[in-house]
């Protein structure tokens, strides 16, 4: 079972967050940070053959696209935490990859409504961040990273994204494994806000 490698991702994100003396080794409280374990993902990747090199590459840029999301629109909006968690574990037949990134910010309603105003629900919000084409994102990056990861996930069978924000979610592609793998109501049910991301990513 997948579960007990999310409880401790589960437990970070989820209110009422327990900030510790020792950050878990997850964190990545920087951006730089966050770069030098994508290309671990990588190389780990590569290491004990869960994708090929290009689907590997594939997955570290959608990676890095939900990873980096974290930064760009979280400036000054943090709850406590800065930076995103990121990990990673083979599925249980070794034959690809899940990957989590949470963070503990605003979450994507309280960002696009600054580009969005008429935006009210945090479902919305979702559905205009990986469907449309979002312009004048300033002071922020421009926001179309997320459909990007959308088209790549879309219509393949062994790749999957489930994505919360505060208690809404989304889910993209045709990986049934990720239905197995947490309890969605652990996130559903939360309050706050922060997004939360597992990618499962098979073998071809």
């Amino acid at each position: 079972m997948t579960r007990p490698v999310l409880d401790p991702v589960i437990s970070w994100y989820i209110p009422p967050h327990l900030l510790s003396e020792k950050e878990p080794r997850e964190l990545c409280p920087t951006r730089d940070i966050f770069q030098a374990r994508l290309d671990t993902l990588y190389q780990e990747s590569i290491r004990l053959g869960s994708l090929s090199e290009e689907e590997t590459a594939l997955l570290v840029a959608t990676a890095g696209e939900i990873g980096n999301n974290c930064f760009d629109h979280n400036l000054g909006q943090w709850q406590d935490q800065t930076g995103c968690w990121f990990s990673w574990f083979q599925v249980e037949n070794k034959e690809g990859l899940f990957v989590v990134i949470a963070d503990r910010g605003q979450g994507i309603l309280a960002s696009l409504k600054r580009v969005q105003p008429d935006l009210r629900t945090e479902e919305e919000a979702l559905r205009v961040a990986f469907e449309q084409r979002i312009s004048g994102r300033s002071p922020e990056r421009r926001g179309n990273g997320l459909k990007f990861v959308r088209s790549v996930i879309n219509g393949h069978g062994e790749r999957g994204l489930l994505f919360f924000s505060g208690s809404a979610k989304i889910q993209w592609g045709g990986n049934q494994t990720l239905a197995k793998a947490l309890e969605v109501d652990k996130i559903e049910n939360k309050q706050g806000t922060g997004t939360f991301a597992l990618i499962v990513w098979g073998k071809r």
